[in-house]
Protein backbone atom coordinates (compact mmCIF):
# COMPACT_ATOMS: atom_id res chain seq x y z
CA UNK A 1 0.00 0.00 0.00
CA UNK A 2 1.79 3.59 -0.79
CA UNK A 3 0.57 6.61 1.38
CA UNK A 4 0.77 9.86 0.66
CA UNK A 5 3.94 11.39 2.83
CA UNK A 6 3.77 14.08 5.15
CA UNK A 7 4.57 16.89 2.84
CA UNK A 8 1.23 16.08 0.74
CA UNK A 9 -1.10 16.95 3.35
CA UNK A 10 -3.56 19.05 3.33
CA UNK A 11 -1.60 21.68 5.08
CA UNK A 12 -0.45 23.08 2.47
CA UNK A 13 -3.70 23.05 0.67
CA UNK A 14 -2.66 20.10 -2.22
CA UNK A 15 -4.72 17.01 -2.21
CA UNK A 16 -2.96 13.83 -1.94
CA UNK A 17 -2.72 11.67 -5.08
CA UNK A 18 -5.05 8.96 -5.23
CA UNK A 19 -3.89 6.30 -3.36
CA UNK A 20 -2.42 3.27 -4.85
CA UNK A 21 -3.19 -0.17 -3.08
CA UNK A 22 -1.23 -2.96 -3.79
CA UNK A 23 -4.09 -6.14 -3.51
CA UNK A 24 -1.32 -9.02 -4.89
CA UNK A 25 -0.39 -8.90 -0.76
CA UNK A 26 -4.06 -9.19 0.25
CA UNK A 27 -4.46 -12.10 -2.14
CA UNK A 28 -1.62 -14.01 -1.25
CA UNK A 29 -2.95 -14.07 2.58
CA UNK A 30 -6.26 -15.05 1.31
CA UNK A 31 -4.93 -17.63 -0.66
CA UNK A 32 -3.32 -19.06 2.48
CA UNK A 33 -6.20 -18.43 4.92
CA UNK A 34 -8.39 -20.60 2.54
CA UNK A 35 -5.79 -23.31 2.17
CA UNK A 36 -5.23 -23.42 5.83
CA UNK A 37 -9.41 -23.86 6.24
CA UNK A 38 -9.77 -26.27 3.73
CA UNK A 39 -6.96 -28.67 5.51
CA UNK A 40 -8.30 -28.05 8.71
CA UNK A 41 -12.31 -29.07 7.66
CA UNK A 42 -9.97 -32.04 5.99
CA UNK A 43 -8.99 -33.58 9.03
CA UNK A 44 -12.49 -33.50 10.61
CA UNK A 45 -14.58 -35.00 7.59
CA UNK A 46 -15.65 -37.46 9.68
CA UNK A 47 -19.16 -37.14 10.56
CA UNK A 48 -20.34 -38.99 13.37
CA UNK A 49 -23.77 -40.07 14.41
CA UNK A 50 -25.20 -38.84 17.42
CA UNK A 51 -28.73 -38.67 18.75
CA UNK A 52 -30.32 -37.03 22.24
CA UNK A 53 -30.70 -40.42 23.21
CA UNK A 54 -27.53 -41.85 22.94
CA UNK A 55 -26.10 -41.11 26.14
CA UNK A 56 -22.20 -43.10 25.99
CA UNK A 57 -20.22 -44.65 28.76
CA UNK A 58 -16.96 -42.47 30.05
CA UNK A 59 -13.60 -43.73 29.98
CA UNK A 60 -9.90 -42.88 30.23
CA UNK A 61 -8.84 -44.28 27.09
CA UNK A 62 -6.17 -42.27 24.58
CA UNK A 63 -6.44 -43.86 21.35
CA UNK A 64 -8.62 -42.34 18.87
CA UNK A 65 -11.43 -44.39 17.08
CA UNK A 66 -10.97 -45.94 13.60
CA UNK A 67 -14.03 -45.57 11.53
CA UNK A 68 -15.40 -47.92 8.86
CA UNK A 69 -18.54 -48.82 9.64
CA UNK A 70 -20.62 -47.16 12.45
CA UNK A 71 -23.43 -48.64 14.71
CA UNK A 72 -25.23 -46.46 17.15
CA UNK A 73 -27.73 -48.32 19.65
CA UNK A 74 -30.18 -46.35 21.36
CA UNK A 75 -32.30 -47.60 24.12
CA UNK A 76 -35.16 -47.69 21.41
CA UNK A 77 -33.30 -48.12 17.94
CA UNK A 78 -30.09 -49.25 16.05
CA UNK A 79 -28.62 -46.65 13.56
CA UNK A 80 -26.05 -47.54 10.93
CA UNK A 81 -23.70 -44.90 9.83
CA UNK A 82 -26.95 -42.40 10.77
CA UNK A 83 -29.78 -44.17 8.84
CA UNK A 84 -32.24 -46.13 11.20
CA UNK A 85 -31.90 -49.89 10.47
CA UNK A 86 -33.86 -51.58 13.72
CA UNK A 87 -36.69 -48.83 14.53
CA UNK A 88 -38.31 -51.40 17.21
CA UNK A 89 -34.73 -52.64 19.40
CA UNK A 90 -37.03 -52.83 22.32
CA UNK A 91 -39.06 -55.29 20.88
CA UNK A 92 -36.06 -57.54 20.68
CA UNK A 93 -35.30 -57.48 24.19
CA UNK A 94 -37.02 -60.43 25.44
CA UNK A 95 -36.77 -62.87 22.89
CA UNK A 96 -34.22 -65.31 21.66
CA UNK A 97 -33.87 -63.92 18.83
CA UNK A 98 -30.19 -63.86 18.19
CA UNK A 99 -29.93 -62.05 15.03
CA UNK A 100 -31.13 -58.81 14.71
CA UNK A 101 -32.44 -58.71 10.91
CA UNK A 102 -32.90 -54.79 10.35
CA UNK A 103 -29.04 -54.75 11.15
CA UNK A 104 -27.62 -57.70 9.63
CA UNK A 105 -29.21 -56.61 6.18
CA UNK A 106 -27.85 -53.29 6.32
CA UNK A 107 -24.66 -54.63 7.64
CA UNK A 108 -24.32 -56.74 4.41
CA UNK A 109 -24.98 -54.33 2.00
CA UNK A 110 -22.09 -51.75 3.80
CA UNK A 111 -19.99 -54.97 3.17
CA UNK A 112 -20.81 -55.11 -0.74
CA UNK A 113 -20.29 -51.44 -0.85
CA UNK A 114 -17.07 -51.82 0.72
CA UNK A 115 -15.75 -54.50 -1.80
CA UNK A 116 -17.11 -52.94 -4.71
CA UNK A 117 -14.36 -50.23 -3.99
CA UNK A 118 -11.20 -50.20 -6.38
CA UNK A 119 -8.47 -52.83 -4.92
CA UNK A 120 -10.42 -53.83 -2.04
CA UNK A 121 -11.14 -57.51 -1.60
CA UNK A 122 -13.91 -59.21 -2.05
CA UNK A 123 -17.29 -59.40 0.54
CA UNK A 124 -17.16 -63.39 0.47
CA UNK A 125 -14.78 -65.66 0.06
CA UNK A 126 -15.82 -67.61 -3.25
CA UNK A 127 -14.67 -71.28 -2.13
CA UNK A 128 -16.51 -71.42 1.64
CA UNK A 129 -18.93 -68.81 1.25
CA UNK A 130 -17.87 -67.00 4.39
CA UNK A 131 -17.49 -63.33 4.83
CA UNK A 132 -13.94 -61.92 4.12
CA UNK A 133 -12.12 -61.31 7.76
CA UNK A 134 -10.83 -58.12 8.72
CA UNK A 135 -14.01 -55.34 8.45
CA UNK A 136 -14.53 -53.13 11.50
CA UNK A 137 -17.27 -51.86 12.70
CA UNK A 138 -17.41 -49.84 15.68
CA UNK A 139 -20.50 -49.40 17.65
CA UNK A 140 -21.48 -46.38 19.56
CA UNK A 141 -24.27 -47.91 22.68
CA UNK A 142 -26.08 -45.97 25.62
CA UNK A 143 -24.12 -46.83 28.71
CA UNK A 144 -27.72 -48.61 29.88
CA UNK A 145 -28.07 -51.03 27.04
CA UNK A 146 -28.05 -54.55 28.99
CA UNK A 147 -25.38 -56.93 27.81
CA UNK A 148 -27.91 -59.30 26.36
CA UNK A 149 -28.81 -57.14 23.50
CA UNK A 150 -25.14 -55.66 22.76
CA UNK A 151 -24.59 -59.47 22.59
CA UNK A 152 -26.82 -59.71 19.76
CA UNK A 153 -25.72 -56.55 18.21
CA UNK A 154 -22.09 -58.20 18.39
CA UNK A 155 -23.42 -61.06 17.02
CA UNK A 156 -25.48 -59.31 14.18
CA UNK A 157 -22.88 -57.56 12.99
CA UNK A 158 -20.03 -61.20 13.37
CA UNK A 159 -22.82 -62.70 11.09
CA UNK A 160 -22.76 -59.83 8.63
CA UNK A 161 -19.03 -60.14 7.70
CA UNK A 162 -17.94 -57.58 10.54
CA UNK A 163 -15.27 -59.74 12.60
CA UNK A 164 -13.44 -56.54 13.95
CA UNK A 165 -15.82 -54.71 16.58
CA UNK A 166 -14.50 -51.42 18.68
CA UNK A 167 -16.95 -49.67 21.13
CA UNK A 168 -16.87 -45.96 21.48
CA UNK A 169 -16.71 -44.31 24.53
CA UNK A 170 -16.56 -40.34 25.69
CA UNK A 171 -13.35 -39.49 26.99
CA UNK A 172 -13.64 -38.52 30.96
CA UNK A 173 -13.64 -34.96 31.74
CA UNK A 174 -15.20 -34.13 28.29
Amino acid sequence: MIFPRKHQTMKEGKKPEDLIVNVVNLIDIMIILVVFLIMSNAVSTFSSFNSPDLIMPKSRAEDPMSYETEVAVTEKAVYMDGELVEPTFKDYEDKDVPLLPGLDQALRRKLEKLASAPGAPPAYDPTTGLPTPGHLVTVKAHKGIPFKQMQKIMYTCNQAGFDKIEFAVVKEGT
